[in-house]
């Protein structure tokens, strides 16, 4: 019998800042989650406010590092043609913990 391994989560977090001309705060989600459903499945999508910033969490399953790296510059792409995005970070997800991973 064989076993099948267990597919790799990683988070990409963005602090978001301002939103471009003419759009809402739900386009920030609706690009972010357009983006990683090209190519993988989305576990999930979280909005939090973290010292009064906008912090956007978006949660998904890479085949590898190098996957997951695709999927995080097409999030971070996508939700720039909506916002502004000062920080971003990715991390593969660990025993429950985020390990930043370098982009």
């Amino acid at each position: 019998m064989s076993r099948l391994a267990a597919v790799p989560s990683y988070r990409t977090v963005l602090t978001v800042t301002t939103l471009h001309p003419g759009r809402v705060p739900c386009d920030v989600e609706e690009a972010a989650r357009a983006a990683v459903t090209i190519s993988t499945a989305l576990e999930a999508f979280q909005v939090d406010v973290v010292s009064g910033e906008p912090r956007v969490t978006i949660r998904f399953t890479g085949t590898d590092d190098v996957d997951a790296r695709r999927t995080h510059r097409r999030v971070v792409a996508e939700v720039r043609g909506v916002a502004d995005v000062s920080r971003q970070l990715l991390a593969k997800v660990v025993a429950g913990r985020s390990v930043p991973t370098q982009v």
